[in-house]
């Protein structure tokens, strides 16, 4: 071979380089297939983020085992491997989608007996209000119960926004401490 000729760039003699940790050619080879292979991706799953996960995952699959690659051909390869990620990608949301439609509602869930209900809860939750001072009772009924906002409040009691946050916070406290064997219900009583 003369001085001016150049060797052939070969997917052998890539795969060889990437082997050997060359950072450089795993790069360009990442460059020059990586957006084909989202597109591909893409016609698969119809969701350009995940496309863009699985061909991601296939590259960081590849220098991870770079040691060990036998590759004739780069394209027969990635297009092999993002397929069979798109696979399981596909696979996987079946499973969690069977998973998903099994689990009731919360609208639906059945509770047993002797747990407490609804109205007995409301009941607690009145005698834990009754015993707020009289304004901070007054500002938190107003946000849990006729859903006003910070600021409609404010503006109808004549108050700052901050002593409205201040209140609410204050009945908030005394409602976990004198609630505390029942924060779990709590939680998805006034936020569901």
């Amino acid at each position: 071979m003369g001085v001016n000729e150049t060797k052939p760039i070969t997917d052998h003699s890539l795969a060889e380089s990437i082997k050997n940790s060359n950072h450089g050619v795993f790069e360009l080879v990442f460059n020059y297939y990586y957006s084909g292979l989202v597109v591909y991706a893409d016609q698969i799953i119809k969701n350009t983020e995940i496309s863009e996960d699985i061909v991601q995952a296939v590259f960081m699959k590849l220098w991870e085992t770079r040691e060990n690659i036998e590759i004739r051909s780069f394209r027969s390869y990635f297009i092999q491997c993002v397929k069979n990620r798109c696979i399981d990608h596909l696979r996987s949301q079946q499973v969690k989608n069977r998973f998903d439609n099994r689990i009731p509602d919360a609208d639906h869930l059945v509770m047993e007996d002797d747990l407490w209900t609804k109205n007995e809860l409301s009941e607690l939750i009145e005698h834990a209000i009754e015993d707020l001072p009289p304004r901070c009772r007054e500002i938190f009924w107003m946000s849990r119960y006729e859903n006003l906002k910070i600021a409609d409040i404010a503006e109808k009691l004549n108050i700052s926004k901050r002593t409205v946050e201040t209140q609410i916070s204050k009945a908030l406290k005394v409602l976990r401490v004198k609630l505390i064997d029942y924060i779990s219900l709590l939680i998805f009583y006034f936020f569901s």
